[in-house]
C-alpha cells in the first residue's frame, strides 16, 4: 500500500478542520431564538408592563386605555381596568398586595392586585410621564406636566394627601428615588441628569448633550437615553461609569430604556421596533427588530419583559445573554480557522497532484522572477476587490433576499428566491420602463448612427487641414460641459413660462402649440429624446473622425478611377471600412441608454405619471426613497444580464462577420 505523503495528510487534516470549523461557524451564527413569545395577548396595543412575582400575576398597560391583570402561568385574564388615557408606568408593591398605575389622563390609579378594585384615585391634574413608589408603598413620586414649559415633581401620600410640588421648565420624561429613598433622580428635555432632596434642592448635577427621553434602573445605578441614540450609566452620585450609542448606519428614533433586575444588561427599544441588549462591555448583545415600537421593558428575576404598539409580549433570558458572548467569540475565532483551513486545503490539494505541483512550481519562479512588479500590482488588485468585485458579489446574493432599510442585519435578512424578480413584473413599473427604454434605445442608435457619420465624414472630406482643426475643435469643445449643466440648461428650454421653445413659437405667431414640453405624458419622452439637438455626440465624431483618417487612402483613389462619386466612395468604401466603429459605438449606446437614468431625474423624475420611467429609475428610487435594497440588487441583475446579453450578441454578429 502506497503511504500518504506530507501534503496528503495536510490536505486530509485541512478538510476535517474546513468540516468541523464550518459546523460550528453555522451552528454559532444561526440567530439563538434568544426571544420567546409570551402567549399573553390583550388584542390591543400594550404600553407598559408590571409583574408580582409572589401572586405570579402579570400586568399590561394598553395603549388604548385599559389596564389588565393575567395568570402568568396559564395567561388567564384575571380582571380588567379602563381609564381615559393610556397606561404610562405600572409599579407592583406585592407586600401591600398594591398596583400603582400612572396614565395619561392625569390619574395614578392605586389598585388591589386580587381583585381589580380601585382603592384610590390621584389626579395630578397633569398629564403624567413617569412615576416611582417607595418600597413600603407609602409614598408616590409622579412627574407630570400641563406643556413643555410648565412641569411638575409631585409627592404624594398613598392616601392621596400631597407633600411636595416643585415647578419645573422642561419636560421630566423619568425619575426615580435613590437607594435610600431620601432623595430624587430624574432627566430633563435639557439633557441634565439631575439629584435632588424632597425640598427641591439640587445635590448634583451631569450636563448630557442630548434630550433624555428615559431613566431606568440599572441595580443600583441609573441609566438615562438620550434622543440621538446614546446612553449613560451612572452611579447614585451620578459619576459616569459607561457610555454608548446604539445608533448605526441605520437612523433611528429611541423610544425606551430598561434593564434586568441585576443591572447588568441595558435594554433600548426604538420607535421603528428596534430592540438592542447591551452588554457590560458596551457590545450590543442583541440587535432585532421586531413588528411594532417598543414601548414598555421591565426586568424581573432571570427574565426581561419586552412589549409595544402592538399585541405583543417578549421575553428574553439572561442566562442566554450570557451563552451569546460565548457563541459571538466561538463565531469569531471559527472564522479566522476555517478560512486558515481552507486556505490550507487549496494549497495542500495542488500540491498532491503532481501536474497541478510542476505547474505551480513553474509559475512560482516566474513570479519570483517578476516578483517587484507583482508587488506593485497587489495594492491595485485589493482595491478591486474591495471596491468593484465585493459591492457586485453582493449585489448578486442580496439580489435574492428580503435586504431592506428595515431588515439590514444579517440575523434578519432572509432568502427569499425569485419574489423580488416577481415583484418587477407584478407592480407594473419595470414593464413600463421596459417600453420606455425601447424607445430611447431605437431613437438612441438613430442618433448615433446618423448625424455623428455625416459630420465626420464632413470634417475629413474638407481639404484644408486649418479647416479640418477648427471644425474638429468645435465639435469637440461642448465636451467640457458637464453632464448636468448640459439637462439644466435643457430644462430651461423646456419651461413652460421662460422657456426658449414656447418664446420662439410665440414671436412667429405660432402661439397655439405651445405646450408645457416635460409635463405633457404625450411629449415628455419625446421632449428627453429632443435633448442634445442637433445630436452630435462628440464621442461617436471622434470614433467615427478616427476611423475615416484610418482608411488607406489608395482605397479611395483606386474608387475614383472605376468612376465612383463621392456618395459611392462614402457607401461602398469608407462606411464599410468603419464598421468596427460603428458596432463599438452601437454597443456603448446600448450599455448608456440602459445604465443611464440622469438625464430623466433632472428632468421629470420619471413623470408625469409614468411616461419617462425606466428601470434605471426605478433601481434608484428603490434604493434612496423606498429602502426596498434586495429588490433594487434584482433590477441591477436583470440590468446587467440584458446588457450582457446585448453585448454578446453584438460581438457574435461581429466575429460572423470578420469570419
Amino acid at each position: 500500500m502506497k503511504r500518504l505523503s506530507a501534503w496528503n495528510w495536510v490536505c486530509i487534516i485541512s478538510l476535517i478542520a474546513v468540516l468541523i470549523s464550518g459546523f460550528l461557524y453555522w451552528q454559532t451564527g444561526k440567530s439563538v431564538d434568544i426571544i420567546q413569545d409570551s402567549e399573553i395577548k390583550t388584542g390591543l396595543q400594550n404600553n407598559s408592563l408590571g409583574l408580582d412575582a409572589e401572586r405570579d400575576i402579570f400586568f399590561v398597560g394598553t395603549y388604548n386605555n385599559k389596564l389588565m391583570a393575567f395568570q402568568n402561568k396559564t395567561h388567564e385574564k384575571l380582571w380588567e381596568l379602563e381609564a381615559k388615557g393610556p397606561f404610562c408606568k405600572l409599579v407592583v408593591r406585592s407586600e401591600q398586595g398594591l398596583l400603582y398605575a400612572g396614565n395619561s389622563d392625569n390619574n395614578v390609579y392605586i389598585i388591589q392586585i386580587d381583585s381589580g378594585e380601585v382603592v384610590n384615585q390621584i389626579n395630578v391634574k397633569r398629564r403624567i410621564y413617569d412615576i416611582d413608589v417607595t418600597r413600603d408603598g407609602e409614598e408616590i413620586l409622579i412627574s407630570a406636566g400641563a406643556a413643555a414649559n410648565k412641569h411638575n415633581l409631585f409627592l404624594y401620600t398613598k392616601d392621596g394627601e400631597g407633600i411636595v410640588n416643585l415647578p419645573y421648565k422642561s419636560i421630566i420624561r423619568g425619575v426615580s428615588y435613590t437607594k435610600d429613598e431620601q432623595e430624587i433622580i430624574f432627566g430633563n428635555d435639557r439633557g441634565e441628569f439631575t439629584r435632588i432632596d424632597k425640598a427641591g434642592n439640587v445635590v448634583g448635577m451631569t450636563e448630557l448633550q442630548y434630550r433624555i427621553v428615559g431613566v431606568a434602573k440599572m441595580g443600583e445605578d441609573f441609566a438615562a437615553l438620550c434622543n440621538d441614540g446614546s446612553y449613560c450609566v451612572l452611579d447614585e452620585q451620578l459619576k459616569l461609569l459607561r457610555r454608548g450609542n446604539v445608533q448605526s448606519n441605520l437612523k433611528v428614533k429611541v423610544a425606551s430604556i430598561g434593564a434586568d433586575e441585576s443591572g447588568e444588561y441595558l435594554v433600548i427599544g426604538t420607535e421603528e421596533g428596534y430592540l438592542y441588549v447591551i452588554d457590560p462591555d458596551g457590545n450590543k448583545a442583541v440587535s432585532v427588530k421586531l413588528s411594532n415600537a417598543v414601548a414598555g421593558i421591565l426586568g424581573v428575576d432571570d427574565l426581561i419583559y419586552i412589549t409595544g404598539r402592538g399585541d405583543f409580549i417578549k421575553t428574553i433570558s439572561v442566562s442566554d445573554l450570557g451563552q451569546m458572548n460565548l457563541y459571538h467569540i466561538i463565531h469569531s475565532i471559527t472564522r479566522i480557522t476555517g478560512a486558515v483551513s481552507f486556505a490550507l486545503l487549496l494549497i495542500s490539494l495542488m500540491m498532491s497532484i503532481p501536474v497541478v505541483k510542476g505547474k505551480l512550481f513553474k509559475m512560482g519562479k516566474a513570479l519570483y522572477k517578476y516578483r517587484i512588479a507583482y508587488l506593485l500590482l497587489i495594492p491595485t488588485f485589493i482595491l478591486l476587490i474591495l471596491f468593484n468585485y465585493t459591492p457586485v458579489f453582493l449585489a448578486f446574493t442580496r439580489a435574492f433576499t428580503n435586504w431592506s432599510k428595515d431588515i439590514n442585519t444579517l440575523a434578519e435578512i432572509k432568502f427569499v428566491g425569485l419574489d423580488n424578480f416577481k415583484t418587477m413584473f407584478s407592480e407594473g413599473y419595470f414593464l413600463i420602463g421596459i417600453k420606455n427604454l425601447v424607445i430611447l434605445m431605437v431613437t438612441g442608435f438613430i442618433k448615433v448612427l446618423t448625424v455623428p457619420i455625416l459630420v465626420a465624414w464632413l470634417v475629413y472630406s474638407m481639404r484644408s487641414d486649418r479647416q479640418k482643426y477648427i471644425f474638429r475643435f468645435l465639435f469637440v469643445l461642448p465636451m467640457v460641459v458637464p453632464g448636468i449643466v448640459s439637462s439644466l440648461v435643457w430644462k430651461q428650454i423646456y419651461d413652460p413660462n421662460i422657456g426658449l421653445i414656447n418664446e420662439v413659437l410665440g414671436k412667429i405667431g405660432l402661439s397655439s402649440l405651445q405646450m408645457t414640453w416635460l409635463g405633457d405624458e404625450k411629449t415628455a419622452l419625446w421632449a428627453i429624446i429632443f435633448m442634445g439637438f442637433p445630436f452630435i455626440n462628440t464621442l461617436a465624431f471622434l470614433v467615427y473622425y478616427g476611423g475615416l483618417i484610418d482608411v488607406d487612402s489608395s482605397l479611395i483613389e483606386a474608387a475614383r478611377v472605376d468612376g465612383a462619386t463621392r456618395r459611392g466612395i462614402f457607401f461602398r468604401v469608407l462606411l464599410p471600412m468603419i464598421a468596427p466603429q460603428i458596432k463599438m459605438m452601437i454597443v456603448l449606446t446600448f450599455i448608456g441608454v440602459v445604465q443611464d437614468y440622469a438625464n430623466i431625474y433632472i428632468l421629470t423624475g420619471g413623470g408625469p405619471g409614468t411616461s419617462t420611467y425606466v428601470p434605471g429609475l426605478e433601481l434608484y428610487y428603490n434604493v434612496t426613497k423606498f429602502g426596498r435594497y434586495g429588490y433594487a440588487c434584482a433590477l441591477g441583475l436583470v440590468m446587467f444580464v440584458f446588457i450582457l446579453i446585448g453585448t454578446i450578441i453584438n460581438m457574435r454578429i461581429k466575429s460572423n462577420n470578420n469570419e
